[in-house]
């Protein structure tokens, strides 16, 4: 027999969240005698001391309580992913599924997975939050999201990964660069011409040392946070730049063509994945996004 239960289980993650029980209470619409009797009793039967109550000050969570909330999280997303299934047909896709998307990877990835995966399974309940891989990852270790959608490079220690896209580098220049007209490049020659950086943490930390560890330091003469902002700087013929996602169309906002070259010669991947918590078996509904994703093939441009 189980020495608590999911109801208590559910109190104690909205006092964690919400920081303190009076807040909770407001928030779920439960008492505040009801919130505290509930942690309490958790407490009790799990034989430790999961928060520190501070009088006018809330509760601070002990160790034990940051380890516990993790997977406390976790359990109610599984009791959530079993009434959902149970409560629907064997085939459908049914319940919540919070994802994290790497934000330079949404424009490419957010479209297709509503409109193609989560329209088609009217039951499912997507969210999908935007942002920093690094953080991501650590919401999704603490129980906040299910997966989170971004680049091998990126997957963070606790986590493990099913690659669902290549992802290997190539340079973009534009059409009036000298290298425009060839089927594709080395490194090496671009040694001596401007770069335009796509300049966010993850490119800086991966990217500028994969490029010199494959014998290129970029001479960076321009950068910008924007990715469509470095496809028009190089259509304008501001230098070149190294990018992983493609768009179908080889223009930039301004209609400027731009021209991608392979790169010759070894270069690291950074593949795109769906990571998860290790160890975990992956729910159906989570499975089959990330089938859907593997056999999906973007549209490809005139």
């Amino acid at each position: 027999m189980f020495r608590y239960t999911l109801r208590q289980v559910l109190h104690f993650v909205a006092i964690a969240d919400h920081g303190s029980i009076r807040a909770a209470a407001e928030a779920t619409h439960v008492s505040q005698a009801g919130l505290s009797l509930a942690l309490t009793e958790l407490e009790k039967a799990l034989g430790v001391q999961l928060a520190v109550r501070q009088k006018a000050k809330g509760i601070t969570l002990t160790s034990a309580g940051h380890r516990f909330l993790a997977d406390a999280r976790m359990l109610l997303r599984r009791a959530d992913d079993l009434q959902a299934t149970t409560a629907e047909s064997p085939d459908a896709l049914a319940g919540p599924l919070d994802l994290g998307c790497y934000s330079t990877l949404a424009d490419f990835w957010v479209p297709p997975i509503t409109a193609g995966f989560a329209a088609a399974n009217p039951h499912l309940s997507l969210t999908i939050t935007e942002g920093p891989p690094l953080q991501l990852q650590l919401d999704m270790l603490e129980g906040r999201l299910d997966a989170v959608l971004t680049h091998t490079r990126h997957v963070v220690d606790g986590a493990e990964y099913q690659v669902i896209r290549e992802g290997r580098p190539y340079v973009l220049v534009g059409a009036m660069h000298r290298l425009a007209g060839r089927s594709g490049v080395r490194l090496a020659e671009l040694a001596d011409d401007d770069m335009v950086l796509l300049n966010i943490p993850t490119v800086r930390d991966n990217q500028l040392p994969n490029l010199r560890a494959s014998g290129l330091d970029p001479k960076i003469a321009w950068r910008s946070t924007s990715f469509e902002a470095v496809r028009g700087m190089v259509a304008r013929g501001l230098g070149y730049t190294v990018l992983v996602q493609r768009p179908p169309l080889d223009v930039s906002y301004e209609g400027l063509p731009v021209v991608p070259l392979p790169i010759e010669g070894p270069i690291g991947h950074s593949d795109i994945c769906f990571a998860y918590p290790a160890r975990q078996k992956l729910s159906r509904k989570l499975q089959a996004l990330v089938d859907y994703c593997a056999a999906y093939s973007p549209p490809v441009g005139p």
